[in-house]
């Protein structure tokens, strides 16, 4: 059942039953550098703002694909014609409200619901307190609503657009501006911040997700100024709180890490500088699965030339392995190994596949069903070399590791493994530094760009980081699954990409790269962070999955 009017209405009245008088302080810093965007599903262009280390929308969203009184709406408008609603004065000032799924749907490509700690971080720049900052209701001084008020200063231009209760009425038109915050607070409501004509402070409260909001969205990535790449070495940053952490809440990970992981590495790195660091992250050892995300980066070079046709069957490339394939398994086309999905039921020349989970051969039509299996990884390796003529290992110090500046490499160390009287296709394991395995996880936060060469094209790192199988899917494949409520991931092109849909709203757009005994790259856009953590495996130790999201949880924490 969800909240009606009555149980949110006092919240919005609070701030004139108190009759607040509106400040005129303005706030000391900088006036934010504005930009523009434009959203080429309907060609509206907006006003951004640069405020701090963030690039924020500073008019209302209005994207319009459709109008109604419950979804997507104008103020005062109860009909169904969004060309109708698109001449409404209303709509011309103040843009359109949504609801919570729909602000969170709606986001053009690099743009997003901003989360709760974005907000604290926009509101801490502008002089709040962190104290003020993370308590609930009405928090924070007159000098820092003003910052974000119109003319206020930042560049921000708050637009007090009103509201649209969860049953249709509109309401506070002129008085209040609400907007979304993508972290929900439970089944029936959101996280909102509110700011009132006459209040001298901002809301941080929750709404009925049925509610129509105002919209501000902000970029995945910060301001372009903050981006740095690492030289040969990574360089701690100096002034952690300049992106919204708690130096003291970060100092408390490495307790974590010591009481809770076995974890032998872990370096954090945000636009390009370290801001965690910890264990050995120079030490060379074995990255298991990971492997499988390195290769599918190789790839991408070699399908934009050409060199690879990801359409071509095993057939056309003459593999065949023991006891023989078939003649349907044949039919499985690069494209479907990659995605693991060749229908392929043989066994692997080494463990860590889902062979239990094997149906019949010949069951299941290449393309069709998805299932972790080794096999298709390792002749992803050996289709690869036979297309390319390189060696994986050779591939990858000249495409990748001479290109980022590699820390640790030797190609020595890095060899294939695996028994071939069960299949002749090894296993192309790495030995990596977590240092470099941080240099992985960057080049593809930054879509396959490092400094001033395009090493990846972006269009591959896409590709690789869409969900071929998603969350949904995989459960009904893998038993499992329904035990395990740490498991957060779709797959994508050999990397875990998090699709739960209970993931925390940082989650939104990031994958991992995931190995044996706890190895882990995750890439988060939203944050503009990669982190990776390795647990040497010859000490027969693990830090599992469940152990390593906790780890990423208290590590947003420290953006509190």
């Amino acid at each position: 059942m969800k909240l009606r009017l009555q149980r949110v209405l006092p919240v919005f009245t609070l701030v004139f039953i108190m009759g607040f008088t509106a400040s005129t302080a303005q706030y000391n810093g900088p006036k934010g550098k504005r930009g523009s965007f434009t959203d080429h599903r309907d060609g509206s262009s907006y006003t951004t703002v640069e405020i701090g280390t963030q690039v924020w929308m500073a008019e209302n969203f209005a994207y319009l694909p459709e109008v109604d009184t419950m979804n997507i709406s104008v103020y005062g408008y109860k009909g169904n014609s969004v060309k109708e609603a698109k001449r409404s004065k209303y709509y011309k000032k103040y843009g359109a409200l949504y609801s919570w799924e729909k602000a969170n749907e709606l986001a053009p490509k690099g743009w997003r619901l901003p989360t709760d700690k974005d907000w604290i971080l926009l509101e801490t720049t502008v002089g709040m307190s962190r104290d003020e900052a993370v308590k609930e209701g009405w928090r924070g001084t007159s000098n820092s609503v003003a910052y974000l008020r119109e003319n206020g200063g930042a560049g921000f231009d708050v637009q007090l657009a009103g509201w649209r209760t969860d049953y249709g009425d509109f309401r506070f038109m002129g008085e209040h501006a609400n907007f979304w915050v993508a972290d929900s607070h439970d089944s029936e409501r959101a996280f909102e911040r509110m700011i009132g004509a006459t209040n001298t402070k901002i809301g941080r409260e929750q709404g009925n997700k049925g509610c129509g909001f105002s919209v501000r969205y902000v970029r995945d990535v910060p301001a372009e100024k903050y981006i740095t790449y690492p030289e040969a070495e990574w360089e701690m940053m100096e002034n952690v709180s300049e992106f919204g952490w708690s130096q003291d809440k970060i100092n408390q990970l490495y307790r974590y890490a010591i009481d809770s992981t076995h974890a032998t590495g872990i370096i954090v790195v945000q636009s390009g500088k370290m801001i965690y660091d910890y264990g050995d992250t120079h030490e060379l050892s074995y990255i298991a699965s990971v492997r499988k995300s390195m290769l599918s980066m190789l790839y991408g070079k070699y399908v934009e030339d050409g060199t690879i046709d990801l359409n071509k069957t095993l057939e056309e490339l003459d593999i065949d392995d023991v006891g023989g394939l078939l003649e349907s398994e044949k039919k499985a086309t690069i494209w479907d190994i990659l995605t693991s999905k060749s229908g392929v039921f043989h066994a692997a020349s080494n463990p860590g596949g889902n062979e239990w989970l094997f149906p019949e051969r010949g069951s299941k039509a290449p393309g069709t069903y998805f299932i972790y299996n080794n096999w298709d990884f390792n002749v992803a390796g050996h289709i690869f070399e036979l297309e390319t003529g390189q060696n994986i290992y050779n591939a990858f110090e000249n495409d990748i590791v001479k290109k980022i500046g590699f820390q640790q490499w030797d190609r020595s160390k890095q060899q294939k493994s695996g028994d071939t009287s069960k299949s002749k296709f090894k296993a192309y394991h790495f030995e990596m530094s977590t240092r470099d395995m941080a240099r992985v996880g960057y080049l593809m936060l930054r879509k396959g760009k490092w400094k001033n060469e395009q090493v990846l094209p972006a269009s591959w790192v896409d590709k690789m980081t869409t969900i071929t199988t998603s969350y949904a899917d995989m459960y009904q494949v893998d038993p499992r699954l329904k035990d395990w409520p740490w498991w957060k991931w779709g797959q994508g092109l050999m990397w875990r990409i998090w699709d739960s849909p209970d993931i925390l709203p940082e989650f939104k757009g990031a994958y991992t790269a995931t190995g044996n005994a706890g190895q882990y790259i995750t890439v988060i856009p939203s944050m503009d962070i990669v982190v990776a953590l390795k647990t040497k495996a010859v000490y027969g130790r693990r830090t599992n999955k469940e152990v390593y999201e906790k780890f990423l949880y208290q590590l947003f924490d420290a953006r509190k």
